[in-house]
């Protein structure tokens, strides 16, 4: 294309390889940080789903499901229904871990 590049080659490459480089150092982490934030989203989501359903049975039966580790989408979910003495209310809870930090949603059965 131009027969005249009077050793400019060397200089474009660096200079490209240096754009290239800086580039991926700003995007790598956002797209790590983001692909993370799906999966907590992901395992928030599931959890809110399993303490519905046992809420929607414990309404439904008057008695908890008997279930204490629910397995889904490879993600283990603790369930622990307690009952409240003082007023025989019943109160639901889904213990879930997200990279080594344990979580915990919890709701009260009307």
């Amino acid at each position: 294309m131009f027969w005249r590049n009077d050793g400019f080659f060397l200089s474009e490459m660096l200079l490209s390889l240096v754009a290239f480089l800086m580039g991926s150092a700003i995007l790598l982490p956002i797209a790590i940080h983001v692909i993370n934030q799906t999966v907590e989203s992901e395992k928030k989501a599931t959890a809110i789903n399993l303490l519905y359903d046992e809420l929607m049975y414990l309404k439904i039966t008057g008695t908890d499901s008997g279930r204490r580790f629910i397995e889904q989408n490879g993600n283990q979910y603790e369930v622990v229904v307690k009952k409240i003495e003082e007023d025989s209310s019943w109160k639901v809870c889904i213990h879930y871990d997200i990279a080594q930090k344990q979580y915990e949603k919890c709701a009260p059965a009307e």
